[in-house]
């Protein structure tokens, strides 16, 4: 999709989504089609620094969501800051473009629901340190740094406060939380030790998954949410799974709806044809 046909499309403010559809309204953030085909309107910044965060390519204009994953995730960030004083903020990776669409580094990305952070590391004397994208953690939660030489450790205890916090968070509901097999055993392992609340547990051995194509995500998370009810009720499309905890209305989404054409021709077509 071009950026001057998203532009067009968002100043008129619609989308072929069938008869019953609604147009995004001008005021709010609103995901439209699914992760991987689809654009977003009116998305939310994220800073490049904040309160036990920063972005790991500032000045990026990958850096857009809707208002509830912006929010969720800085809530947690800053929950780790707080319960871990010293704690090395979170590196953010990628989220969207500004009006989202195809995204050369991933398959998704596309409305404002994904995002990849980093893992929180610790040096071998158990000092918050740095993350580092591009080290993957081997099965025992280790990792060498090929430039500097040092051996780094995967930080089981503020990666599962950031993990547990999205879960308990009730802005956003969380479909994924991608990573390798490897690190959710780890955090599991870890979480059936400390974790007071069973029903977090739960939900974590659910939503913390090794994709079954691609890049295993071991040294990453990448969080994606569902739609939220008014998203939905705008275009927004959730794919399954639908988790039990979830409420019913996200299962609309599947098999009831026409699904929409986001292409650069279907757009034109909209923007050209006699109503």
């Amino acid at each position: 999709m071009t950026g001057l046909v998203r532009l067009l499309a968002i100043a008129l403010g619609a989308l072929p989504l069938g008869c019953s559809a609604l147009a995004p309204s001008p005021d709010h953030t609103v995901a439209l089609g699914t992760t991987s085909d689809g654009y977003l309107v009116h998305g939310k910044a994220l800073a490049d620094r904040g309160p036990g965060f920063v972005r790991a390519r500032p000045g990026e204009p990958t850096r857009y969501g809707t208002e509830a994953l912006r929010d969720t995730l800085t809530r947690a960030a800053a929950a780790v800051a707080h319960t871990f004083p010293g704690t090395e903020p979170l590196r953010v990776g990628d989220l969207s473009y500004p009006f989202g669409g195809r995204h050369p580094r991933h398959r998704s990305h596309r409305v404002g629901r994904d995002v990849d952070v980093i893992f929180y590391l610790v040096d071998e004397g158990g000092r918050s340190v740095r993350g580092r994208g591009w080290l993957a953690m081997d099965r025992h939660g280790m990792a060498r740094d090929p430039g500097a030489g040092d051996v780094l450790f995967f930080d089981t205890a503020r990666n599962w406060h950031f993990v547990r916090t999205l879960l308990a968070d009730g802005g956003a509901r969380i479909q994924w939380i991608f990573c390798s097999r490897e690190v959710k055993a780890r955090l599991l392992e870890y979480a059936a030790a400390v974790e007071p609340d069973p029903t977090i547990l739960a939900r974590a051995a659910w939503v913390l998954h090794q994709p079954s194509r691609g890049h295993p995500h071991d040294d990453h998370f990448h969080v994606r949410i569902f739609c939220d009810d008014r998203e939905r009720a705008e275009g927004c499309i959730d794919t399954e799974p639908f988790w039990p905890w979830t409420r019913e209305a996200e299962k609309v989404a599947v098999g009831t709806f026409p699904r929409p054409d986001h292409s650069d021709a279907a757009l034109v077509r909209l923007l050209t044809e006699d109503p």
